[in-house]
């Protein structure tokens, strides 16, 4: 066949499939339905005359064929993006452009209502989607394009990441405000003895929290009264302001939640030393020099950045 009949198109949605193993997550990466990503697999079959990918119980793999055919054409995109971006340079106050952010749900609590209050103005019609999975799908997210950025206290990604520190992150106790340690001092002794929420966030949060603590019952030979164990911080608020049960999560979220729910909860300092958590922000190689990127991330760096004092 000739080669300059081929459709450019076609070449990105290769691409985009021989990277997510995956026709629908390949959908999600150049933005388009699954069953428009299979047509455009069709065309690209009949004209290269090879099935280039065949479909398994795990996915779709390369032929030989397209592994032959990869990375001249990643090199051709690449170079022809380079060239684009050079002279076409993002601007928010006219994109569209849905950024996807890797948090949990801790992080979408802290971060995206003031990211979304700070950029309503200069990018009006900016849209945002959070993705919570687990790291290692997090991380090929990233690799593969679908997600743009990940924020919160997640692992470093490894190499061909950047990682960017915001703020170190500390522990608080939440109660309700008629609970009765509420009107004093919080004391080691009355921590140990209390009934708890356990809980187990994304991240190394949970990983954190639960070594401290249990070295702490360990020491003072007491076991940990668990009432309710929450993977999420949906609804920890409703729960806490009717209980005598105690929360113990990071600062920020323990501030977002009181802001919500006004009067009707407490913040304590944790009674014991607790490691920090590192929040950061990170990002794969391949997006390092996009200008869209490079903006998101400014923006989260103008919010968040803890600068020495």
């Amino acid at each position: 066949m000739n080669p300059t009949a081929l459709d450019l198109n076609l070449l990105k949605i290769f691409r985009a499939i021989y990277a997510t193993g995956s026709v629908s997550r390949a959908g999600l990466q150049v933005g388009m339905t699954q069953s428009a990503v299979s047509n455009a697999l069709k065309r690209l079959r009949e004209q290269l005359g090879d099935p280039l990918f065949v479909r398994t119980s795990s996915g779709v793999l390369p032929t030989p064929v397209a592994d032959k055919l990869i990375g001249p054409v990643e090199e051709g995109l690449r170079h022809l993006g380079m060239a684009v971006e050079s002279l076409q340079a993002f601007d928010p106050a006219v994109s569209d452009r849905c950024f996807r952010i890797y948090v949990n749900d801790l992080a979408q609590l802290v971060f995206l209502p003031r990211l979304i209050a700070h950029v309503q103005n200069s990018a009006p019609n900016l849209r945002f989607e959070t993705v919570d999975e687990p790291v290692d799908v997090g991380r090929q997210m990233m690799k593969d394009g679908v997600v743009d950025l990940a924020i919160a206290n997640w692992p470093a990604m490894g190499d061909g990441y950047f990682r960017q520190r915001l703020f170190a992150e500390t522990f608080v106790v939440m109660m309700s405000a008629a609970h009765p340690l509420a009107k004093k001092r919080l004391t080691k002794a009355d921590y140990l003895k209390a009934r708890h929420i356990d809980y187990r966030p994304g991240g190394s949060t949970y990983g954190l929290l639960r070594s401290t603590l249990d070295a702490l019952f360990s020491r003072e030979n007491v076991t940990r009264q668990v009432t309710f164990v929450a993977a999420h911080a949906l609804g920890l608020s409703s729960i806490l302001s009717g209980s005598d049960l105690l929360l113990t999560i990071p600062s920020r979220l323990a501030n977002a939640v009181v802001q919500d729910t006004r009067d009707d909860l407490c913040i304590k300092p944790l009674p014991f030393a607790s490691p920090a958590l590192a929040i950061t922000q990170q990002w794969h190689a391949r997006v390092h020099h996009d200008s869209a990127n490079r903006w998101l991330r400014k923006q989260i760096l103008e919010i968040f950045l803890e600068r020495p004092r």
